[in-house]
Order: structure tokens, then sequence, then C-alpha cells
């Protein structure tokens, strides 16, 4: 009964330990790859911090919000596949908005990816890429999801989004997602804590 209370302590003070740093910091083993938007309008606002240094833009539009029931990840290689995809985005856009003109890229020397969180009930929802790392043969895409409403929430449905310029290649590409609660998200950011 003692051995079982003091390893009862031991977990729940390792717990304790765990959730006072936050998420583990994750290195690349490899090759750390550049990420870069899509063109569109430049946007003020924080930076967000990326998982191997340094920094980027929070997702802006033209993909900040893809109209889609449910989440998806897409690896987009070519302007055919980019052009399919712009017109599946541009089609849930109001026709009274404007069209938007699809973005030149250069996919000889780059590819998109494209992470969809799927509808939310509330604004308050992110996701983003925030880090690439070529290693072991294969291209890791760090994704970050804030589930929950982070910050002053409207009671709207969303459909958070957000699209990433990455060099090209031929090697598979692995999705590794972290979710992260409002309270994380905010200490990452470098808010104050209790401060919501």
């Amino acid at each position: 009964m003692k051995l079982a209370l003091v390893f009862f302590s031991v977990l729940t003070s390792l717990s304790l330990l765990v959730s006072q740093q936050g998420t583990p910091t994750v290195a690349c083993r490899g090759t750390v790859l550049p990420i870069a938007l899509l063109p569109g309008p430049k946007m003020t606002g924080p930076s967000l911090p990326l998982r191997f240094g340094g920094t980027r833009e929070a997702p802006r539009p033209p993909i900040h919000s893809f109209i889609t029931e449910k989440g998806f990840r897409l690896v987009i290689k070519n302007r055919e596949e980019f052009s399919d995809f712009w017109k599946r985005f541009t089609g849930q856009i109001n026709p009274s908005n404007g069209t938007l003109p699809m973005p030149e890229l250069d996919f000889t020397k780059e590819m998109v990816i494209v992470a969809a969180m799927g509808m939310r009930p509330s604004s308050g929802y992110w996701i983003f890429v925030d880090g690439v790392c070529e290693v072991d043969g294969q291209v890791e895409v760090y994704i970050t999801k804030v589930e929950g409403q982070c910050g002053a929430a409207f009671g709207v449905l969303t459909y958070p989004a957000d699209a990433v310029r990455i060099p090209k290649t031929d090697l598979p590409v692995v999705y590794r997602e972290t979710e992260m609660s409002c309270t994380e998200w905010r200490t990452r950011l470098g808010f104050p804590r209790g401060l919501n």
C-alpha cells in the first residue's frame, strides 16, 4: 500500500512539473525548411513562434478560413492541383464579396500545405503550420491547433485554416499535430498568465 502511495505521489509530481513547463520543445533532427505564406494582403498582429526558432505571420487572407464541415490536410504540388483547390475554396465565397484572383506560385520550386480545422461553433479557434523539418527521408509538417474559445469569442460559425508554401520535394509528407489550450497558447505568445 505504501509503495502504491509513493508511486502515486511521484506520478502526481511529474504531471504537475510537465504542466508547469507547457508544451515540450521539439527539435528538428534534420533540415529545417522555410515557411512562407501565400501572396495576399499584409496584416498586422502578433507574430507566431515557430517550433525551430523564428516567427511567422498569423494565418491571413486569402486562406485563413476554408468552409468545410470536417478538417483536412492537403499537399499541393502543381498548378492543376492548386487550380482545383482554388475553385473549391472560392466556390464557397459569396459572389457579392467579389472574386479572389488565384495567387501566382512557382510550382517548380515550391509546394503548398493546407491545414483546415473544419467547422467550429464560434471564433477563438486557430490552426497553423509552425514548423517543417526534412528528416529520415520524409517531410514532417508541424501543426498546432488551439481548441476552445481563446479570447473574446463571437457566436458565429468559423472555419479556421492555414496555407503555407514550402520548398518543393518528392518526399512523403507526415503531419505532427499538437492540440493546445487557450492558456498554453497565450503563454506561448508571451501574454501574462491569468489574462484571457
